[in-house]
């Protein structure tokens, strides 16, 4: 059966100060190098795992147990700290999806939302992951860099079809041969080689899945083939690898939204208005999604005699995500919220518990369908050779080229209706919601609300180059000394629309836009309803029937989200009659518009040099090196200058266009050393320096400059000028192409017992320490730019800047174990359990944008560092005796802090801009596994997921209001059948 850990690509490179001519020609020489001799296969990332590949038919443990053994074995043997989930079976990761296997590993932790920082979309199989509470992780797969054109530098995990994955390992520090990028870690993703296998090997595996809160049943399935043949020109081998996995789930989501303090109501009667915090109001609604995943590996392997081998390898994963929800929401003004006396209500101390909210007025709602359809493809192509030069002397090289595509469409077409009241009841856990069901019910009392459509088109491609050189030593302390070189080239593109907003019909246009006193048009303009355009949403098993909301009201039907561009200006022309002005025209932003394109280069040269040492009568051996990269950044974009008639000597709404250059120089050491100082016991320390570089999302050159009058100044209604000291000059832009890495001293220090090695029983306890400088977030600071007279003139920016520190520490307990030792039947048990605890302070200054503000206006102390739960840990339970194999395991982390201010959680009211902290709440899940092997060739099982119906809530923190639960999730239960033939 397959063992893992044989064929491992190195992770680390080379660099030096480089020209551009020196680039090619060294990437010329490495193509020619490989085309002249015959090659080795990847050098080990992990220099102390073996160099020669093992035949995995002569692993004799296989299944659940001879994947531990073999993790275990990772571990052990790593140069530096290593923990690895394994497949000894054919598309047998131990869960359905990359992420989920991830949250496996200790001091791995996984988001459970569709995207980081958006606190109001869950997600089934998990998103974003952190190692060690850190989101700054680099992404390999087989030891070469690997990621999605989505913005940033990292792989999304979730879009990898699991089924072609060998295992996974995460480098938690680092030797100076490892590419640079992993703060907090770094993912290698490893796939078979043909020559791991020592004949020929066919491998299918197929599932259908089911999700009982969506009841759709959808297909996955995987094949491998691989080959060898000994020829007269050495041994030869082919493998090729196809998967395609589909998942349909459902989310229904409740949340009760912001408190204000406001004084709108009269409780008692006497004439004064109680002070009290209200709740802007509630919102409740149901998401569908829908996923396809495909992906294909193709490797070749020549080995031609014992010095030399050569290898190709091509991989492309496909990933087609469908999310919509129906959604009803309030949209109304949170100062105007005031709380109905003539209704039962309750009240802890000042602080809204239940009650009947009106407003002045009715209470503005919206109810909407939202679409996000997003196509990502990411495509490998990777080449290289291994060449003994002597028995002491080995020269390895690669090349690769990867490009990554991604393409969204976000779509929102909401509905408004204005309700009398809203009824709210927090008093039991999850809210109690009332409307009046028969306004709701009446199609005459909605409008075409609004329309807005965010749309990403991403391109990214990079070729890297890489050379190491090994030279071993005779005898003596140093064992082995090893240099490298480096060059990449990338080049990223990004297109990003923003959310453009664009009213149909709102409250507000009442006596502007529309005539007179002309009341709010119906659905279809004349109060009808157009079933083509607008269904009833009747949250069918709302909640699996655990909630108490309105049952149904009326919403756009899918395909006018889906249906953008046209559908849009079908909505917003129908709408041209009502105005008196231009509000119903709308013209949909044109991609090829420039002020929408972030243009990026990046190119990077590294060199290293590694010493490897140790004294074998000690058993003590590490490793003592130094990485060097320059990173040379080129950003194009525009400057759009403003355009008012009272200042035109700052400008007149010209777009010039700009270059921005940024180069930085990181010199990163790094010691690692290993001890066996009892027999089966083993001491660890490492010590190195780590960056992680600013997503090329966040380096975009472009920034408009906007002009107002200060308070109390008016714009001149004679065509008089106004002087500079009389105006406001602002811009807003998230992005800075002169952000520089954030950098971290990282130390780890752990023992490691195996005291059952040939039977997987082994406990470890590691402690780690991070210092962290360099934290991305926005600040806003005085920029100056130049006016059209030569002046030049300070505007206040908001942009992404380099400020703020952190100091992460903590430890990581682990135990795994087979009971062995037990009678019959229960000498197949086994159990693997990891506990993590972190620790985290943050110091961002106060003007910082990043500080969160209550919606008061007061200012929250020191939040933990985002991403980070404090307490973490994984249990599984094994059962492996004959032809069974029963797995379960229970995942569990801890609060953390999700975002300040995402969407939902930021405005600005009364003149006061707010923006909160949201934090998801402790979430723990339990999975399982069973199958049965009817002989060596075939198995059936039963995969599960979320057996527990795990509720996913969120807390959003208020120093007047109190910290609470602001939404609460619930979502499938999965199965998968599973069938699988190895021959």
């Amino acid at each position: 059966m397959p063992t893992l850990c044989n064929r491992h690509p190195a992770t680390g490179n080379a660099a030096s100060d480089a020209t551009r001519t020196f680039r090619r020609s060294a990437i010329a020489l490495g193509v020619a190098a490989m085309l002249a001799a015959p090659a080795y296969a990847q050098e080990a990332a992990v220099p102390a795992q073996p160099d020669e590949a093992t035949d995995l038919d002569k692993v004799v443990v296989t299944g659940i147990r001879g994947s531990v053994y073999r993790a275990q074995d990772i571990k052990r043997d790593a140069a530096t700290f290593v923990d690895s989930v394994t497949a000894l079976d054919i598309g047998a990761l131990p869960d359905r999806s990359v992420t989920e296997t991830l949250s496996r590993i200790p001091g791995v932790t996984i988001d459970r939302f569709l995207s980081v920082g958006d606190p109001e979309h869950f997600s089934a199989e998990g998103g974003g992951v952190q190692v060690r509470g850190l989101t700054q992780v680099r992404s390999e797969l087989n030891g070469r860099d690997s990621f999605s054109a989505s913005g940033g530098r990292a792989l999304s995990f979730q879009d990898v079809p699991s089924e072609l994955m060998a295992g996974v390992d995460v480098y938690k520090n680092q030797t100076a041969e490892m590419i640079e990028g992993g703060l907090g870690g770094t993912v290698d993703l490893r796939t078979f080689m043909p020559l791991d296998f020592e004949e020929s090997r066919l491998g299918v595996s197929f599932s259908a899945n089911r999700g009982d809160f969506a009841d759709k049943v959808k297909p996955s399935g995987s094949i491998l083939y691989s080959n060898r043949w000994e020829t007269g020109a050495g041994d030869f081998g082919i493998l090729v690898d196809v998967a395609h996995s589909e998942l349909a789930t459902r989310t229904d989501g409740m949340f009760v939204r912001p408190f204000f303090n406001t004084a709108n109501s009269d409780l008692d009667g006497d004439g004064t208005n109680e002070q009290l915090w209200l709740p802007r109001g509630a919102d409740w609604r149901t998401l569908e999604y829908e996923r396809e995943r495909q992906g294909a590996y193709v490797a070749l392997q020549w080995r031609p005699n014992e010095n030399l081998e050569l290898f190709a390898t091509a991989f492309q994963s496909k990933y087609d995500e469908l999310w919509y929800e129906d959604a009803i929401f309030v949209q109304n003004d949170p100062l105007q919220v005031r709380l109905d006396a003539s209704q039962p209500y309750q009240l802890d101390g000042n602080v809204f518990v239940s009650g009947r909210l009106r407003s002045d007025g009715d209470i503005p709602m919206g109810t909407d369908i939202r679409a996000s359809h997003r196509e990502s493809k990411t495509s490998d192509y990777s080449f290289g050779m291994k060449w003994n030069f002597s028995e002491r002397t080995e020269f390895s090289t690669e090349l690769q080229f990867i490009k990554a595509t991604t393409r969204v469409l976000d779509s929102t077409v909401a509905l408004g209706l204005n309700v009398p009241y809203v009824d709210v009841d927090l008093g039991s856990g999850r809210p109690i919601i009332g409307v009046d069901n028969q306004f709701t019910a009446n199609p005459g009392n909605y409008y075409w609300g609004f329309t807005m459509d965010h749309r990403d088109d991403n391109e990214a491609e990079e070729v890297a180059w890489r050379a190491d050189l090994k030279h071993s030593f005779d005898a003596g302390f140093f064992e082995s000394i090893k240099f490298g070189v480096r060059l990449t080239d990338r080049d990223a593109t990004s297109i990003d629309t923003g959310y453009d907003w664009q009213p149909v019909f709102q409250t507000w246009m009442q006596w502007w836009a529309l005539p007179g006193d002309q009341p709010l048009p119906g659905l279809d303009l004349n109060g009808t309803v157009n079933s083509s355009l607008v269904n009833l949403a009747t949250f069918e098993n709302f909640y699996r029937g655990n909630a108490n909301t309105p049952g149904s009201f009326y919403a756009p039907v899918l395909a006018t989200a889906l249906g953008f561009p046209q559908s849009y200006l079908d909505i917003h022309g129908a709408a041209i009659p009502y105005y008196d002005c231009c509000y119903g025209q709308i013209t949909p932003r044109n991609l090829e518009d420039s002020q929408w394109r972030n243009v990026q280069g990046e190119k990077t040269t590294a060199a290293y040099a590694m010493l490897n040492f140790g004294i074998d009568d000690a058993l003590f051996d590490g490793n003592v090196g130094v990485r060097v990269i320059r990173t040379e950044n080129k950003a194009d974009g525009f400057l759009i200058y403003p355009d008012v008639f009272y200042a035109p000597y700052l400008g007149a709404g010209e777009s010039e266009p700009i270059t921005a250059r940024n180069s930085y120089t990181d010199v990163l050491p790094s010691l690692n050393l290993r001890w066996e100082f009892a027999p089966n016991l083993i001491a660890r320390f490492a010590a190195s320096k780590a960056i992680a570089r600013p997503n090329f999302s966040d380096m975009q050159a472009y920034q408009q400059l906007s002009v107002a009058t200060r308070p109390g100044i008016d714009p001149p209604d004679d065509g008089s000028l106004l002087p500079i000291e009389d105006l406001e000059l602002t811009g807003s832009s998230n992005d800075n192409p002169y952000l520089e890495p954030m950098k971290a001293n990282q130390f780890d220090l752990s023992l490691e017992w195996y005291f059952a090695p040939d039977h997987g029983g082994m406990a470890w306890v590691n402690f780690f320490y991070k210092d962290v400088k360099d934290y991305f977030r926005q600040q806003t600071e005085l920029v100056a730019y130049p006016g059209v007279d030569g002046n030049e003139y300070d505007y206040l920016i908001s942009r992404m800047v380099n400020i703020g520190t952190a100091k992460i520490q903590g430890a990581e307990v682990g135990w795994n174990q087979f009971f062995d030792f037990l009678p019959a039947p229960f000498d197949g048990f086994g159990m693997s359990a990891n506990y993590t605890y972190i620790d985290s302070s943050t110091r961002i200054p106060a003007q910082s944008n990043a500080v969160p503000i209550d919606t008061d206006g007061s200012l929250f102390g020191d939040l933990p560092a985002d991403g980070l739960s404090k307490n973490s840990y994984n249990a599984a339970l094994f059962y492996e005796k004959g032809p069974w194999q029963v797995r379960f395991a229970y995942n569990w982390r801890s609060e953390y802090l999700l975002s300040v201010g995402p969407n939902g959680y930021n405005g600005e009211d009364g003149g006061i801009p707010w923006k909160l902290p949201v934090y998801s709440d402790s979430f723990g899940q339990l999975d399982g596994s069973i199958f049965y092997r009817f002989s060596d060739n075939v198995q059936i099982g039963l995969e599960m997921n979320n057996l527990n119906n795990a509720e996913q809530r969120t807390i959003m923190d208020q120093n007047g209001a109190g910290k609470r639960i602001t939404s609460w999730y619930v979502n499938d239960r999965r199965y998968a059948a599973t069938l699988r033939f190895t021959f």
